[in-house]
């Protein structure tokens, strides 16, 4: 019981500390124009003028570039490893939520009716509660170690000069 519960922590804590430079922004979503985006996307190059974009449009592995211009850009937002992998560790959290905490009900021929009637929601809640709760604590360890998701940086206001520098840092990420 314990052996099982303690290699997953462990296996959540290692990838969280599987080196932070590498988890933060693997690809962006860019806003550009009139709500237009382009997801999963990655910074070739930055000019003074344009931005050079690959992403992915319908197969993968077939990757497409496209030149925006850099006054249209609005905004960008970070894709982390979070959002790809803190569904699964919420699965692992309700699964062993239910293996180790749900308690089941003891037989119900032993009870009076009085008894069957005042506790036949107590398996159901207990399935429920256990579920919720070992998702929560999944999704959180999952957000919280491999990064979270990252908010959106707003470009509307800034100059193409601060719009480039932003974007420039984009261009090393692997």
């Amino acid at each position: 019981m314990y052996r099982t519960s303690s290699i997953a922590i462990m296996l959540t804590f290692v990838l969280g500390l599987a080196g932070p430079s590498r988890l933060l922004a693997q690809s962006l979503t860019i806003y550009y124009g009139n709500n237009k985006t382009l997801q999963d996307c990655q910074v070739v190059s930055v000019s003074e003028f344009n931005v050079s974009v690959e992403y992915v449009p319908f197969l993968p592995g077939v990757y497409t570039r496209t030149n925006l211009s850099l006054a249209e850009i609005t905004g960008i937002r970070e894709f982390s490893r979070a959002n790809r992998y803190t569904p699964c560790l919420m699965v692992l959290g309700s699964y062993l939520g239910v293996r180790f905490f749900f308690k089941e009900r003891g037989s119900i021929e032993e009870m009076t009716l009085s008894e069957r009637f005042a506790t036949f929601l107590d398996t159901p809640l207990n399935f429920i509660t256990t579920i919720s709760v070992g998702g929560a604590v999944g999704y959180l360890t999952g957000h919280y170690l491999l990064g979270g998701n990252h908010e959106l940086i707003a470009l509307n206001e800034l100059s193409n000069a601060e719009k480039q520098s932003i974007l420039a840092a984009y261009m090393d990420v692997p």
